[in-house]
């Protein structure tokens, strides 16, 4: 890759995350949460069904279970990520998440908690 390539990337990637803490602030949650949000609405169906309020409410309520229970080897404690799948899918439930939709927003939702939950612990 050139200098100018890399410059390029740089500030394609300066774009693309000032474009996601808009929609962050847009959506009134912060930017972790709209990982969560992300894989919420990952699925048109879901989108369709809900609005995108009520998926930032879901993913604002998500976002701070998940920050409460993961623990530094939450990710090899099956419990413990049986605890915060029974909790997503409590929520997911609890809004009315389409339930066709549920198991591969649970598993997005989990993928997403494994990806932050160095920060989290």
């Amino acid at each position: 890759m050139t200098a100018a390539e890399f410059m390029k990337f740089l500030v394609a990637l300066a774009k693309e995350v000032s474009a996601d803490r808009g929609r962050a602030r847009d959506l009134g949650i912060t930017e972790d949460e709209l990982a969560f949000y992300d894989a919420l609405a990952a699925d048109p169906s879901a989108v369709e069904h809900m609005e995108d309020t009520l998926l930032a409410k879901i993913a604002h309520e998500l976002y701070e279970q998940i920050r409460n229970d993961v623990t530094v080897d939450w990710e090899i404690k099956e419990q413990a990520r049986d605890r915060i799948m029974a909790r997503v899918l409590r929520l997911l439930r609890e809004y009315g998440y389409p339930p066709d939709r549920q198991p591969s927003a649970i598993e997005r939702v989990l993928k997403q908690a494994e990806d932050v939950a160095d920060m989290l612990a």
